[in-house]
């Protein structure tokens, strides 16, 4: 009994041998579950990982410049006199224009420029004719100054860059206008430096590179000149401030040269009423030539 029950024990160790024996040897062990992590909060941003790689380029950052600040109008300057009367024994007027740079280490340079009103000037090239010399076809010039004078304590192109003497008028030909066409066998400029270089002979136009000094105050002192010859009316008196090129301060005046008394009256008559001007000067006549016959007539 014993031994059957042994022999028995022996044929199952053997069965189950066999059987491991037959298994596949291609099994792979089962692939673990996945487990999906728990939902974020609805709340909660999704938080989006990028794969890594090359890092866009960056574009390069404008730096913002600063706007040019406008010139500033409270410029410590002004003129002495404001008002002058043309009376008889007018021989013209001087203009006293004074100030300081608020700069007291003297730096940057001052232009004055005085400027008559404008008015239209007509300039003709002449051409010769046989023997005779001929005024050729006018060329008109509008809104020109009348006078003009500028000092300054450097040469402008020293002081300014040529767009802003330009567009400043510091310059005489900057002024005058050209209306109308030119002959067309002319040029422009020559017809405007020609108006320039007759202003000059004159002595309406005026240019002193170094007419202005700073003294070691920094403070200017200049008296101007407006000749007899130029006309009546209302002046511009401009003094500008530069420095690195730069326009940093302007101030800006007026005087007036007018007629005065008995002159301004019969200015007034004449151009206002000239046909009662011409009656009054006609019986002022017959009355002084009568006073003359009555006092050198011979008894």
């Amino acid at each position: 009994m014993r031994a059957a029950m042994i022999l028995a024990g022996l044929l199952a160790l053997a069965a189950l041998a066999q059987a491991q024996e037959r298994a596949p040897e291609s099994m792979t062990a089962p692939e673990p579950e996945i487990v999906a992590p728990p939902p974020a909060p609805t709340d909660a941003a999704p938080r989006i990982i990028e794969a890594p790689g090359a890092a866009p380029p960056r574009r390069p950052r404008r730096v913002a410049r600063a706007p040019q600040s406008e010139p500033s109008t409270d410029f410590p300057a002004a003129i002495a006199q404001e008002n002058f009367a043309a009376t008889s024994s007018y021989q013209g007027a001087e203009v006293t224009v004074f100030g300081y740079t608020p700069d007291r280490l003297r730096r940057g340079d001052v232009v004055v420029a005085v400027r008559g009103p404008p008015e239209t000037a007509v300039v003709r090239r002449k051409f010769r004719f046989l023997a005779f010399w001929v005024n050729g076809d006018p060329v008109r010039f509008e809104d020109a100054p009348s006078f003009l004078a500028v000092y300054s304590t450097r040469p402008l192109n020293e002081i300014a860059s040529p767009r802003a003497i330009w567009e400043l008028r510091l310059d005489p030909a900057a002024s005058a206008r050209l209306v109308g066409a030119t002959p067309a066998d002319a040029d422009a400029s020559a017809y405007r430096r020609a108006f320039v270089r007759l202003r000059r002979q004159s002595g309406l136009y005026v240019e002193e590179p170094e007419g202005l000094d700073l003294d070691a105050n920094a403070l200017f002192h200049r008296q101007i000149k407006i000749p007899a010859n130029a006309p009546l009316g209302e002046y511009t008196v401009e003094i500008f401030w530069f420095r690195d090129n730069r326009l940093i301060a302007r101030q800006a005046n007026t005087l007036n040269v007018a007629r005065q008394g008995i002159e301004r009256t019969i200015h007034h008559l004449a151009t206002k009423h000239a046909f009662f001007y011409g009656i009054l000067t006609v019986l002022l006549a017959l009355a002084g030539g009568w006073a003359s016959a009555v006092a050198f007539r011979k008894t």
